[in-house]
């Protein structure tokens, strides 16, 4: 009983120890969203919120967006324009070509980069036919037969088994 409660109490302080460190925050820049799903030539627009150092907004941050293509290294960057709260900005990013495609946010007052997985920017999609091609068939407003036969065949299974279990049991009697 002891045992247990001596590594309880170390289970405990060490947890202790170990939020203590979290709380303890630095500052850094915050998306409001991710380029997932967008293609070449659409807009992504997320929100960047600069979080505080040790309870301090810097004075006149210029953040932003650098993007880059892994495989070409050309490199764009985007500044973001300050909103009415004078922690979050915004800015429009524009990925010029389909990719994979890095990208990291800074505050513009210290010389950190705050880096992000890198997105895969997809070619733009082919519009769909309004109509089916000649040819083929559509299932729209048909019955499904199969999955009812299946079912009811199930059905009749489980109850020729219950019935044959049922009538071992009066047997044996």
């Amino acid at each position: 009983m002891r045992r247990t409660i001596l590594v309880f109490a170390l289970a405990l302080l060490s947890a202790a120890a170990l939020s203590a460190t979290a709380i303890a925050k630095e500052g850094g820049v915050e998306l409001g969203s991710t380029p997932a799903g967008i293609g070449p030539g659409d807009p992504w627009t997320p929100s960047l919120t600069l979080i505080d150092n040790a309870g301090e907004f810097p004075a006149n941050p210029e953040p932003g967006i650098t993007i880059t293509n892994l495989g070409t290294g050309e490199a764009i960057d985007y500044k973001a324009t300050p909103t009415d709260d004078p922690t979050v900005f915004t800015v429009r990013v524009v990925f010029p070509t389909a990719g994979q495609w890095d990208y990291a946010a800074y505050d513009g007052v210290t010389d950190r980069l705050y880096e992000f997985p890198a997105a895969t920017i997809l070619p733009a999609k082919e519009s769909l036919p309004a109509t089916p091609p000649p040819g083929s068939t559509s299932n729209e407003g048909s019955f499904p037969l199969w999955p009812l036969l299946g079912g009811l065949g199930g059905a009749a299974l489980l109850s020729l088994a219950a019935f044959a279990v049922v009538r071992n049991r009066r047997l044996a009697h």
